[in-house]
């Protein structure tokens, strides 16, 4: 127990030496101290106290060849206290700054990580989703041949995904409304846009469906045109899709039906 107690005691005093040191540091007037401070708090990946002096002298060392590295640490800092954001900030102006640098293609590709980090899910608000892939797409056009480029595919494409999964439910919600004409828009778009997503076969499948629930309850004047436009949304999926589909089946049925109404009103017409 004695034992115990006494290096609870060394611990305390051990810490609060440190605590002591750091706030000397901060309020030293002598800035070459606090980059050291600053550059041995980050080696330890203190990033909190690092941060704090590097940002006391950022200003100071701004023009002079220390200011690619604190810009860089400072940039690194905000990374591993989850600030993304202005990590991702940070690095992008690193790029700009330094586009010659040691560390300007990691921080190209960081840049793009963090916006990466910071999207949100499907359901929520996808701007940081279009931003996170249009600077994947920045780097991987300035470095083709970096060693982050499959990094960088596998982030896109999850991007992508849940970009075609938000427009997708959008699409599910139009439909289920019965708004069938804003739910074939929005189908059609998804299909062009995302032909990778992994709903494609359906949203195809719906778009026929839409097309005929759109004839089935239109007035008697638009139905001749509206089922046409369904046999013609049959005929496209027909193409891309075999016997094996999931919705042929019933995709089929729907053809026969739009064939057989179709007749009837030509007949009266």
């Amino acid at each position: 127990m004695r034992y115990f107690i006494l290096h609870i005691i060394l611990l305390a005093l051990t810490l609060s030496a440190c605590s002591n040191k750091y706030q000397k540091a901060l309020k030293n007037p002598d800035n070459k101290v606090k980059l050291e401070m600053a550059d041995a708090y980050y080696k330890k990946k203190d990033f909190v106290r690092a941060i704090s002096l590097y940002e006391q002298i950022e200003e100071v060392y701004s023009a002079t060849p220390f200011a690619e590295k604190i810009l860089y640490n400072s940039a690194q800092c905000n990374f591993g206290l989850k600030m993304y954001a202005l990590a991702g900030f940070q690095f992008k102006t690193y790029f700009e700054n330094f586009p010659s640098g040691s560390n300007a293609e990691e921080s190209l590709y960081m840049n793009a990580y963090c916006a990466y980090l910071e999207s949100f899910d499907a359901e929520l608000d996808q701007t940081d989703t279009y931003k996170a892939i249009e600077t994947f797409r920045i780097f991987i056009n300035v470095y083709p041949d970096s060693k982050y480029i499959n990094e960088c595919n596998t982030y896109l494409d999850e991007l992508r995904a849940k970009l075609s999964f938000k427009a997708y439910r959008t699409a599910k919600l139009y439909f289920n409304m019965g708004e069938y004409k804003s739910a074939i828009v929005t189908l059609k778009n998804i299909s062009r846009e995302f032909p990778e997503m992994v709903q494609k076969e359906e949203v195809d499948f719906l778009i026929v469906k839409s097309h005929y629930l759109l004839a089935q309850n239109s007035v008697a004047e638009k139905q001749i045109e509206r089922y046409r436009n369904t046999l013609a949304a049959f005929e496209e999926l027909n193409e891309q899709y075999t016997e094996a589909s999931k919705f042929m089946k019933e995709a089929k049925e729907i053809a026969l039906k739009s064939q057989l109404a179709l007749k009837k009103l030509e007949n009266k017409s």
